[in-house]
């Protein structure tokens, strides 16, 4: 399960965040996730309420926003959407695309409280 490893990431991150700036606890984490890491949003809060108890972060909440693969054609430069995994330009069919969104794995903000 790829998301036990990220989501204990994503806490040490946060747990090390709050350290660093005199938090007494975190309260929400927001994370963007792009759609080609195939990570289940479902295992993502599994792991999330796992790894969080007995921490600074047992209260928190994890919000995790999705991020649609889009693409620029690199041969008529039209941006499109991907769906179904299809890397086809819908205007020209040229294959010869550009990944412009869709690989993202970013912690957006972390709140928590102050001492």
């Amino acid at each position: 399960m790829h998301e036990m490893s990220v989501v204990s990431n994503i806490i040490k991150i946060a747990l090390q965040t709050a350290e660093e700036n005199n938090l007494a606890a975190v309260t929400k984490i927001r994370i963007k996730v792009g759609s080609q890491h195939h990570l289940a949003p479902d295992l993502m809060e599994y792991a999330f309420s796992f790894f969080k108890k007995d921490t600074a972060a047992a209260e928190a909440s994890l919000e995790i926003k999705k991020v649609p693969v889009t693409m620029k054609c690199l041969r008529c430069g039209r941006t499109f959407t991907v769906n179904e995994g299809i890397y086809i330009c819908p205007v020209c069919e040229s294959v010869h695309v550009e990944m412009l969104t869709g690989r993202e794995l970013i912690i957006e903000n972390i709140e928590g409280e102050t001492q």
